[in-house]
C-alpha cells in the first residue's frame, strides 16, 4: 500500500481528478477520485489487462450506456418492505435498462478479446420484464399511466365523468345572466379539493351553498353550490380510490424488486466499475498514453515519459532506465533545470501503472510494481510554492531510512541540502550509501560534486544530468543518462556580463582538480551531442528507407492484384467469345448437314453448303489460358511512333494490351479485355501483332490470341467478403483507379455485415482517399449495412 504522503507530494489526486471528468455517472466519478494504486502486483496486472482490452474495444466502439443512479439506499428500503415512490422506481428502471444495454454491448462480437470485461458483465442483473413494466406504468416522478392497471383506468374514467358533470352544473351559474351578476368573476376554482364559485360578499344570501373560504379583502366568498355537493363528495371518494390503487401498484413493484434488490446493487456497482475502466481508457486516448509493461523486479525503462500535469505543448519527454544495470541514479544539473519534474515523472509513471492505467510514455515502456514509494521533495516548483526546511528534510529522510527496503522506490530531491556544504555533502554520501545497501531503487538529485565522483566509482550507481544550453543560458529539461552534470555557474555569470576580473578571480579559487573535472564533463557532453546528432541523422535515414520499403511493398502488391484482375477479366471475355463462336459453328454445321442429307442435292443446295463452309472457315479464335505468357520481341517501344489502336506488350502487367489514349510518355492508357489502366512508355514493348513473327521471341512456347476481345464498361461493384482488411483495402484501391479510368462516378463495395471490422477498415481508407467525394451504407434493397456505396470525384 502506497503511503498517503507520497500520493500528495506527487500530486496523484490531481491526475485522478482529470480522469474523473471522463466518467459518466456521479458514482463512477467518486470512485475514480478515491482510486489508489492496487495493493498487490497481481491486482495491478489484471487491471492493466482490463485497460488493454477496453483500449482495444474503443478502436471499434466508444458509445456505451453507463448512466446509473446510486440505488443502494433504495434497495435497502425495498428489502425492509418500505413502499418505493415513483421517482425511486424510475431510478431502478434506469439501472436495469443500463445493465441490459451494457451487457448486450459487451457480448457483441467486435473481433477482439474483451473476455475480462465480459466476465464483469456477467454480474449485471437483467430483468427486461420488470424494466419495461416500470417504464410503461410510471410516466414521471409524479404521474402514473392510466393503463397501469384496469382498476386505475376505470377509476380515472369515473373521475373524468364526475368532473364533466360538475363543470356542466357550474356553467348554469357562470353563464346564467340572472345568477352571474352575483359572482365576482366567471372562474371556477378549488378549495380543499372541492369545486367552488367566487360570490360577491353582498350577494351571499342569493347563492344557496357552503362557504369554504374568502378572499384576503373579504369582498369575495368561495361558495360550493348545494347542487354540486353530492358530486364533489363522489369526486372526493373517487380520488381516494385512485390514491389507494396507485399505492397498491407501487407496493406491487416494491414486492417484485425486494427479492432481487441485492442483485441490482451488485449490478449498479458493476456498471460504475466498468465506467471507471472506460474513463481510464478515455483519458489514455485523450493524452496519447500507452500500455506499460509491468514487472515486480524493480526494473524501469521509460521511453519519452511526459509529466501529465504539465502543458502538452511545453512538456519535455524524458527517457530513463533503472534497476537493470544500476539501482541508484544521481541526477545533477542547474537549478530549475527539471530535476524535480524528473523525480515526479518517474514516481507518477509507477503510480499510474500500479493503478491499472496506461501511462503517457512511448511504446514498450517498462514500469515496476513497488511495495511502497517514498519521496522527499521540497516542492519549490509546486503550485503551493512551499519551501522545505532543513529540519523537515532531515525528518523525512529519517522516516524513509527507518522503513525502506528492497522492493521500494525512493525519490529524494536535493539530498543533504539546506546546510553547510561540507556537512551536507557528507550527509548526502552517507544517505546514498545506506540506500544502496538497503536494496531499494533510488533516484536522487544533488548539486554536490562529491556525489558525482561517488557515482562514478560505486557499483550499481549511475550518474545522470539535466542538459543545459550554454549558448542560450537556458535549460533544455532533457535528462541525459550516464553523464554527470555541471552547475555552469562561472560560464553563466560570464555570459551574463559579469566582470572578467571577477570571473578570473573566481576561477583561481576553484581547485585545479575541479576545473579539470568540469572540462572533462564539458568535452564529454560536446562529444555526446555530436554523437546524438549523427544518431538522429541515421535514424531519420532509416525511417525514410523503411517508408520507401513499405511503399514499394504496397505498390508491388497492388500491381500484382491489378495484373491478376486484368488477366481474369480477359479470360472471361475470351471464354464468352469462344462460347459464342462454338454456338455459331454448331448452327452452321447443322444447316450444312440438313442441306447435304437429301436424296437429291440441288445446285442451289450445294452452293448454299459451300457458302456455309466458307462462313465456318472465317470463324477463328485461339483461346489462351490465364497462365499462358505473351509473345513479344523484347525490343523497346518507340514512343514517337506509338498511336491509339496499337497492340503492345506491358512488362509490368505481363499481358498484351491495346493503346486507347496517349497523354504523355508517363501517361498512356491501355486496355486488356474490358479492363483499362494507365502505364508509362518505358513499360511497353513491341508485340507480335506489330512485328514479323519470325523475329519474335516466345515465352512459354505459346502464341498470343489472334482475335481482338470486345470491350465493355467496367463492372461497378467489387466483392471483398472473406478478405482481411489489408487485402480488401488494397483491392478496393486498385478498383477505384480502374473505375476512374472507365469514367464511373459511383461504385458498390460488397463487404458483408459480419463483425463490422472489415467495413470499418474500408470506411477509414475511403475517408482518406482524395478521389472519393462521398460514401454511405446501402439503402433498403441495396444491401443495407453489408454494402458501401461510393461516389467518386
Amino acid at each position: 500500500m502506497i503511503n498517503s504522503k507520497t500520493l500528495t507530494k506527487l500530486q496523484y489526486a490531481d491526475i485522478m481528478e482529470q480522469v474523473s471528468h471522463f466518467a459518466v455517472s456521479s458514482v463512477a466519478k467518486t470512485k475514480v477520485q478515491k482510486l489508489r494504486p492496487f495493493a498487490t502486483y497481481e491486482e495491478a496486472q489484471k487491471a492493466l489487462e482490463e485497460a488493454k482490452q477496453a483500449y482495444s474495444l474503443f478502436q471499434y466502439e466508444t458509445s456505451f450506456d453507463l448512466s446509473v443512479d446510486d440505488v443502494a439506499e433504495i434497495c435497502s428500503l425495498a428489502r425492509v418492505g418500505s413502499c418505493l415512490s415513483m421517482g425511486q422506481l424510475l431510478q431502478m428502471m434506469r439501472t436495469l435498462r443500463t445493465a441490459r444495454n451494457l451487457q448486450t454491448a459487451l457480448f457483441t462480437d467486435y473481433g477482439t478479446d474483451i473476455s475480462l470485461l465480459q466476465t464483469r458483465a456477467c454480474a449485471l442483473y437483467v430483468d427486461k420484464d420488470l424494466e419495461e413494466d416500470i417504464d410503461f406504468c410510471i410516466l414521471s416522478e409524479e404521474e402514473m399511466n392510466d393503463k397501469a392497471s384496469e382498476q386505475l383506468f376505470a377509476i380515472r374514467k369515473k373521475i373524468k365523468a364526475i368532473n364533466a358533470d360538475i363543470k356542466q352544473k357550474l356553467q348554469s351559474y357562470t353563464k346564467n345572466s340572472e345568477l352571474s351578476k352575483y359572482l365576482q368573476d366567471s372562474i371556477v376554482t378549488l378549495r380543499g379539493d372541492r369545486y367552488v364559485i367566487p360570490v360577491k360578499q353582498e350577494y351571499k344570501g342569493f347563492v344557496n351553498g357552503i362557504v369554504h373560504d374568502q378572499s384576503a379583502t373579504g369582498a369575495t366568498l368561495f361558495v360550493e353550490p348545494m347542487a354540486i355537493v353530492q358530486l364533489n363528495n363522489a369526486l372526493r371518494e373517487a380520488t381516494l380510490e385512485e390514491k389507494a390503487e396507485i399505492q397498491r401498484i407501487l407496493q406491487a413493484f416494491t414486492d417484485r424488486i425486494s427479492p432481487v434488490s441485492q442483485k441490482i446493487v451488485v449490478s449498479e456497482e458493476t456498471i460504475s466499475d466498468i465506467d471507471v475502466i472506460f474513463s481510464k481508457t478515455k483519458y489514455a486516448l485523450e493524452n496519447k498514453c500507452t500500455l506499460p509493461i509491468l514487472n515486480d523486479s524493480g526494473f524501469i525503462n521509460l521511453k519519452k515519459a511526459r509529466h501529465p500535469l504539465i502543458d502538452k505543448r511545453k512538456v519535455v519527454p524524458i527517457s530513463v532506465s533503472l534497476g537493470k544495470d544500476y539501482d541508484i541514479i544521481v541526477v545533477t544539473g542547474p537549478n530549475t533545470g527539471g530535476k524535480t519534474v524528473t523525480l515526479k515523472t518517474i514516481g507518477l509513471m509507477c503510480l499510474l501503472a500500479m493503478s491499472g492505467m496506461f501511462v503517457p510514455c512511448g511504446e514498450d515502456s517498462v514500469v515496476s510494481y513497488f511495495d511502497d514509494i517514498f519521496c522527499d521533495i521540497g516542492d519549490e516548483q509546486s503550485i503551493e510554492q512551499n519551501l522545505s526546511t532543513f529540519s523537515g528534510h532531515i525528518t523525512n529522510l529519517r522516516d524513509i531510512l527507518n522503513i525502506c527496503k528492497k522492493g521500494d522506490l525512493v525519490l529524494i530531491d536535493e539530498v543533504g541540502a539546506g546546510t553547510e556544504p561540507n556537512e551536507g555533502t557528507a550527509l548526502a554520501l552517507a544517505v546514498t550509501e545506506f540506500l544502496r545497501k538497503s536494496g531499494a531503487k533510488c533516484v536522487i538529485t544533488t548539486h554536490y560534486g562529491k556525489l558525482k565522483e561517488y557515482s562514478l566509482s560505486t557499483p550499481r550507481v549511475e550518474n545522470a544530468s539535466m542538459e543545459f544550453d550554454l549558448q542560450t543560458l537556458a535549460p533544455t529539461y532533457k535528462l541525459i543518462m550516464g553523464v554527470p552534470g555541471s552547475s555552469n555557474a562561472l560560464a553563466i555569470a560570464s555570459k551574463l556580463g559579469m566582470r572578467k576580473d571577477v570571473i578570473d578571480f573566481a576561477r583561481e579559487n576553484v581547485s585545479d582538480e575541479k576545473l579539470a573535472f568540469e572540462r572533462v564533463l564539458q568535452n564529454a557532453d560536446k562529444i555526446r551531442k555530436q554523437y546524438e546528432e549523427q544518431l538522429d541523422a541515421v535514424e531519420n535515414e532509416r525511417k525514410l528507407l523503411q517508408e520507401e520499403r513499405e511503399k514499394t511493398k504496397r505498390l508491388n502488391g497492388s500491381l500484382q492484384n491489378e495484373r491478376e484482375k486484368l488477366l481474369q477479366g480477359s479470360k472471361k471475355e475470351a471464354e464468352k467469345i469462344v462460347e459464342k463462336a462454338k454456338e455459331q459453328a454448331d448452327e452452321i454445321i447443322a444447316e450444312m448437314k440438313e442441306l447435304l442429307t437429301g436424296n437429291e442435292i440441288a445446285d442451289r443446295d450445294l452452293f448454299a453448303a459451300r457458302a456455309k463452309a466458307k462462313q465456318l472457315k472465317n470463324i477463328s479464335f485461339q483461346q489462351q489460358d490465364n497462365d499462358d505468357e505473351i509473345i513479344f520481341t523484347g525490343d523497346k517501344l518507340d514512343f514517337s511512333k506509338l498511336k491509339v489502336g496499337d497492340t503492345v506488350y506491358s512488362n509490368r502487367l505481363g499481358v498484351q494490351v491495346k493503346v486507347t489514349d496517349i497523354k504523355s510518355p508517363k501517361r498512356i492508357t491501355v486496355r486488356c479485355g474490358s479492363i483499362s489502366t494507365e502505364v508509362t512508355a518505358d513499360d511497353l514493348f513491341y508485340s507480335v501483332s506489330e512485328v514479323n513473327k519470325k523475329t519474335a521471341r516466345t515465352y512459354g512456347g505459346k502464341s498470343a490470341p489472334k482475335t481482338e476481345i470486345n470491350t465493355r464498361s467496367i463492372n461497378n461493384e467489387i466483392n471483398v467478403i472473406g478478405q482481411t482488411v489489408d487485402e480488401a483495402v488494397s483491392n478496393v484501391d486498385a478498383f477505384i483507379d480502374q473505375a476512374l479510368l472507365a469514367g464511373l462516378n459511383q461504385i458498390w463495395i460488397i463487404h458483408g455485415m459480419g463483425t463490422g471490422r472489415l467495413r470499418a477498415g474500408i470506411h477509414s481508407y475511403l475517408r482518406n482517399n482524395k478521389n472519393v467525394l462521398d460514401f454511405r451504407l446501402g439503402k433498403y434493397g441495396e444491401g443495407e449495412s453489408g454494402v458501401t456505396v461510393v461516389t467518386l470525384k
